[in-house]
């Protein structure tokens, strides 16, 4: 019989969220274009699978596009407020 995993919720701090925002967007404002993960991880203390997971939820709110498969492809979508 297959073993059912419980899948963990992590709620994810608005601060958090908007802090990786603004570093995304001050980010390709100076240097014209998207920081990597670990650039990410490095300015907002904290590892690749967090980072991961707020890239997730900017995309879902509609703030960012990103392809996977390519190193810094971070898009804003929603203009920066700053």
């Amino acid at each position: 019989m297959p073993v059912r995993r419980r899948r963990r919720i992590f709620l994810l701090e608005p601060e958090q969220v908007e802090q990786v925002y603004q570093f995304i967007c001050q980010y390709s404002r100076q240097f014209g274009y998207s920081p990597s993960l670990k650039e990410i991880g490095d300015a907002c203390f904290m590892a690749k699978p967090s980072v991961y997971r707020y890239l997730d939820c900017l995309q879902a709110q509609g703030r960012i596009s990103r392809d996977s498969r390519r190193a810094r492809s971070i898009i804003i979508i929603d203009p920066c407020k700053r």
